[in-house]
Order: structure tokens, then C-alpha cells, then sequence
């Protein structure tokens, strides 16, 4: 290991360290500095037993005048006294310690470490989920943060321990020689050593994203989703893609394997040394036993404070190791919560006031996704108040990248998008969502009941008459009250006592959704493409009713939808190329005319 990298990589682990261990106080200080105190104790019991031990043997005089009455009671109080430190050592380090404290620590920390990366999840801009890199990230730090990182806690504990037992028997020894002690810390340096190179190598294969291992992440993945059981049972994929598991699965235990191979060849070698070396402090020690200069109280507890001085010496460099490793893992947690904002509130933002739709305006506006070629080329249009617009062309004309730019998700690469005259980056973000409603067709699917998937939107205690009024609008009123428990069944197949609804019907209690919230602004990207034609002409038809006096939005290939709307504007590869109404669209016999034709013929 470089001088370089290993100093660099001890002051992550400090660094890490401390806001790991900042974050345990914040969730519970009592809880943590009890664990520390429990730890300290049980690591000086060894101590306190091999000095006690020492007073007894010492007490047994084998003189000439011994009394053998004596005896057995100095054998009785040994035994007691070993009894009682090893009691005092179940108790406070082995039950208290490590299993109660270190439990409830342990659950409390969990809890605190995912609440925060939901936290971090719900407020990340989305042009981090849509990025590769931070993806890899987000995946590497949710499956090993709640396990990774309690034990990260819980390893820095046990180096503690080994610490304080470390400096005890140190302590101890220096009365007898204080090069004792020096050399047997100086002889376990080589297995710190190899066993933090054994912990790089781990990560390295697990944790640094080697491509193999995502691999079997993602096919432990969608071999368990039902999605793709259904596919490959009927297109008999499944032996291909088990197979194909297999060879990672294999590949990846020839790496490991390697790696302790190496380790095991590597790591026999000191602790033999170790043991040749007390064994030979002991050994000089003898002859002063035998003519009585060194007391076998004191020869005893020599013996067992250089087995202590080694074993914790070991112990502290194994669980250094461990700490190394873990680290690792620890900085992919703190790295994603400092993924930073890339959409900037402004210092003093603007507070849309009332509940009316403003004005949209997009005036030369342009966009690139990460500095690639422009997807929106000086495009300019204007939304009026209680407009509906519609939005079509081919796919990858912009649509959607407008929808994105207008909910600011991204910022715009050249131009502005206007909100009552006021540029959106200096708008309040989340005054601005109040404004808004969106239904997409990768809607979400909650696994509630039916009243909370429609009133989900909305902080108020739910109205009923209104929640009803919005499933009816959304042709959904029927198959809601054909369920076993009509709005209050659970849906989906997550929980006890869910039933499974077909797409159109997730899509209806979706739409329902939107209608319940009922903003200034509603925004449909492709809303009914599992809903079938007279569903959808119904659906609109209320919506259209709904919204007279709202803004709408509607992106959509179905040209009976958007044929009603107030202005449809058509895209071609990032440019507006047509702009007006059906009638006027038509009367042009331009691409939307083309479009609807074409698509007009499809439906005789």
C-alpha cells in the first residue's frame, strides 16, 4: 500500500468516522456514551481478573511455616473471585453490552440512516436519477447502508476495546522490561498490514463497481420480477438467463477465492511469530521464578498480559482492517448525501400567490441533456390562462423535454420560461408544484387502499363526496364499487388481502387522482394509453369539462384526444414547425394533418 494513498485513506476513515459516530449521538447520546462505557469495563475485566489472580497465588507462602489449613481457603476465594470477574464480564460486557445496548443501537440506527437517504431521495433533482453514475451510486448505497454502517459503529466499539485492553496490558508488562511490550506490538504490525490489503481487495471486487458485480445485482433483479417470469416462461429464456447468472455467480467466487487464498498463505506466517516470541519472554523469565526472585503470581500474570498484549494488539489490527473495508461502504452513504442541488432555489425567491393558472411563456428556449446535442432548438409559445394545449409529433420531437423543463426539472440550456412575466429559476419551487398537477404514463401504483391512492395528493383530511365525484370523472366509480371492499380495498398484490386490478383501471384511479387535486395547472403526458377508445373519449370529455377555466396540458399520440384542445402545437426534432387548432391544423394539410390521417385510416 502507497505511503499516499494509506495516509489519504486514514483521514476518510477519520472523516468518516466522525460523521458516522455524529450521527449515532444526534439519534441517541445517552444510548451511545452507555455503549462506551460497557465497552471500557469489559475490556479492562481481563485485567482485573489476571491481577487478582496474581494477589492469590501470591498468598500461598510454601514455606516451612505455611499453614495447610489455609489453603484450601485461598483456593476457595480464587475460584470465587474467578466466578465473580467472569460473572461481572457476562453481565456488563456480553449481556448489556453487546447484546442489549448493541441491538437497540443497532435498530435505532437503521432507522435514522434510511429515514435520511428518503429524505435526500425525495428532495434529489431528477437529473440525478437520470444519470448514470449517481444511479450506481443510489443502488450501491441502499443495499448496503443498513447493514454496513451499524456495523461499521459496532467494529469501531470492538477496536476500542482491543485499544483499552491494549494499553492495560501494556501498562502491566512495562514493570517488567518495557522492551516487552514494544516488541510484541512491533511483530503484529505485519498482520495490520495484510489484513487491510485482504479488506481492499474485498471492496474492490464488491464495492467499486466491477462490472460483473453490477451485473449480478441486476440479474438478481429482474429474475425475480414478475414481468420478466412471465416473458421468459413463455419464450423459454429462463435456462439462458440462469446460466448466464451462474457464470457470474462463478466468476465472482474465483475472484474472492483468489483473494483469501493469497490471504490465508499470507496470514499464517505472523501469528506464528508472534507465538515464537512470547513464547521466548516467557521462557527467559523462568530461571527467576525457579530461585524465587519472581513470584508465580507475577510469572502468571506476565503470561497472561503478554497472551493479552498480543491477542488485543491482533484484535485491534483485524478490526482496524474491518474498519477499512467498511469505510468504503460508509463513504458511498455520505458521498450520496452530499450529492449537491442542481437546481438552485433563488436567495430571494418569488411566492405565486391566489389559485388561478398564470400565463406560460417559453421564449427562445433550447436544451441539451449533459452538454449532448440539442433535443430543444430556440423553441417560443405561449400558454394563456385556462388554455388547453396539446403537444404532438414523432417521439424524441421534445415533448416530453418540455414537460420536464416546465415542472423544472431542468434548467433551460439557452432562453427563459416565463411565469406571469417572471422568470421560473426565481420562482419558490415548491409554491410553484402548488400550482401544478401531472399525471404521467409511468404513473406510480401504491399498494393502499382505494381512498388513499386518490386523495394521496393532498394534506387535507379527505372529502369524501369530492373523492367520489373524481372516481366518476374518471370513468372509475364503477369497478371501485365491484370490489369486496369497494374504496377501502387495498390494491395490488403486496399486501394481505390485496387484489390485483388490470392497467386500465390503475391508469382510471390515476386519473381520479388528478381530478381530486383539482390545480390551476394539469399537465397529462400520454394519460390513457391502457384505457380503451370510448374509456378515453369519456375521460376527456370530463376532463375538457373540468379544466374550462384551468390550464391543460396534454401529450399524446392519440390524435382524437388532443383534437379538442384550444391549441396543439406540433414538434419535429426540438422545433415548433406548426402551431394552431384542429380545424386550422387540418385546413394547412401540413404534418398534423398528415399525422391525423394517417393515424384516422388505422381506426377504419
Amino acid at each position: 500500500m502507497e505511503k499516499g494513498k494509506a495516509i489519504s485513506s486514514l483521514k476518510q476513515i477519520l472523516i468518516n468516522s466522525k460523521k458516522l459516530f455524529g450521527l449515532a449521538y444526534r439519534t441517541d447520546k445517552k444510548l451511545l456514551i452507555l455503549y462506551l462505557i460497557t465497552t471500557v469495563i469489559g475490556a479492562l475485566v481481563p485485567l482485573g481478573f489476571s491481577l487478582i489472580y496474581k494477589l492469590l497465588l501470591d498468598s500461598l507462602e510454601f514455606s516451612h511455616d505455611a499453614s495447610l489449613s489455609s489453603i484450601p481457603f485461598i483456593i476457595i476465594a480464587l475460584l470465587a473471585g474467578q466466578y465473580l470477574i467472569g460473572l461481572a464480564n457476562s453481565l456488563i460486557f456480553w449481556a448489556f453490552n453487546q447484546t442489549y445496548l448493541d441491538y437497540i443501537l443497532r435498530y435505532k440506527l437503521q432507522n435514522e440512516i434510511t429515514l435520511k437517504f428518503h429524505q435526500k431521495i425525495a428532495g434529489l433533482d431528477i437529473a440525478h436519477f437520470e444519470n448514470p453514475k449517481t444511479q450506481d451510486l443510489i443502488s450501491k448505497t441502499r443495499d448496503t447502508m443498513q447493514w454496513r454502517l451499524p456495523d461499521f459503529i459496532r467494529t469501531f466499539f470492538y477496536l476500542i476495546s482491543s485499544i483499552v485492553g491494549y494499553i492495560a496490558a501494556f501498562a502491566a508488562l512495562v514493570q517488567f522490561g518495557w522492551w516487552i511490550p514494544v516488541i510484541i506490538t512491533v511483530i503484529t504490525i505485519p498482520r495490520l498490514y495484510l489484513q487491510a490489503k485482504y479488506g481492499a481487495i474485498q471492496w474492490s471486487i464488491w464495492g467499486s463497481g466491477a462490472p460483473q458485480a453490477k451485473k449480478l445485482w441486476y440479474f438478481n433483479y429482474i429474475l425475480q420480477d414478475p414481468m420478466t417470469v412471465r416473458e421468459t416462461r413463455i419464450s423459454q429464456a429462463s435456462a439462458s438467463l440462469l446460466k448466464k447468472f451462474k457464470e457470474i455467480q462463478l466468476y465472482l467466487f474465483g475472484l474472492s477465492k483468489k483473494a483469501l487464498d493469497k490471504n490465508l498463505r499470507a496470514s499464517t506466517i505472523p501469528p506464528l511469530i508472534e507465538m515464537i516470541f512470547i513464547f521466548l519472554i516467557a521462557y527467559q523469565f523462568l530461571p527467576s521464578v525457579l530461585v524465587g526472585t519472581l513470584t508465580i503470581g507475577s510469572f502468571t500474570l506476565l503470561i497472561s498480559m503478554l497472551q493479552q498484549l498480543g491477542d488485543r494488539s491482533a484484535d485491534a489490527s483485524s478490526h482496524f482492517a474491518q474498519i477499512y473495508e467498511g469505510n468504503l461502504y460508509v463513504n458511498h452513504y455520505f458521498e450520496f448525501l452530499a450529492l449537491p442541488r442542481l437546481i438552485k432555489e433563488p436567495e430571494n425567491p418569488v411566492i405565486l400567490t391566489g389559485n388561478k393558472p398564470p400565463k406560460i411563456e417559453f421564449r427562445n428556449v433550447s436544451f441539451a441533456y449533459n452538454d449532448g446535442p440539442k433535443v430543444l432548438n430556440k423553441i417560443s409559445f405561449t400558454i394563456e390562462p385556462g388554455q388547453s394545449v396539446a403537444l404532438v409529433g414523432h417521439n424524441g420531437a421534445g415533448k416530453t423535454t418540455i414537460i420536464k423543463l416546465l415542472c423544472r426539472f431542468y434548467d433551460v440550456t439557452e432562453g427563459e420560461i416565463l411565469i406571469n412575466g417572471i422568470n421560473i429559476k426565481n420562482i419558490k419551487l415548491s409554491e410553484w408544484y402548488k400550482f401544478m398537477g401531472t399525471l404521467f404514463q409511468e404513473f406510480v401504483r401504491y399498494h393502499f387502499t382505494v381512498r388513499e391512492n386518490i386523495s394521496l395528493g393532498s394534506s387535507k383530511p379527505v372529502d369524501e363526496s369530492a373523492m367520489i365525484e373524481a372516481a366518476k370523472k374518471a370513468d372509475a366509480d364503477m369497478f371501485i364499487n365491484s370490489l369486496p371492499n369497494k374504496y377501502d380495498q387495498i390494491l395490488g398484490k403486496e399486501f394481505e388481502d390485496g387484489i390485483e386490478i388490470s392497467g386500465g383501471q390503475w391508469q382510471k384511479i390515476a386519473i381520479a387522482r388528478a381530478f381530486y387535486e383539482n390545480p390551476p395547472i394539469l399537465i397529462l403526458d400520454e394519460p390513457t394509453s391502457s384505457i380503451d377508445a370510448e374509456a378515453e373519449f369519456n375521460i376527456f370529455n370530463n376532463i375538457v369539462e373540468q379544466y374550462k377555466d384551468k390550464t391543460l396540458i396534454v401529450v399524446s399520440h392519440r390524435f382524437s384526444t388532443v383534437r379538442n384542445t384550444q391549441k396543439i402545437i406540433v414538434l419535429s426534432e426540438g422545433k415548433i414547425i406548426e402551431t394552431g387548432n384542429h380545424e386550422n391544423l387540418m385546413s394547412k394539410n401540413g404534418e398534423y394533418a398528415k399525422l391525423f390521417t394517417f393515424q384516422a385510416k388505422g381506426y377504419q
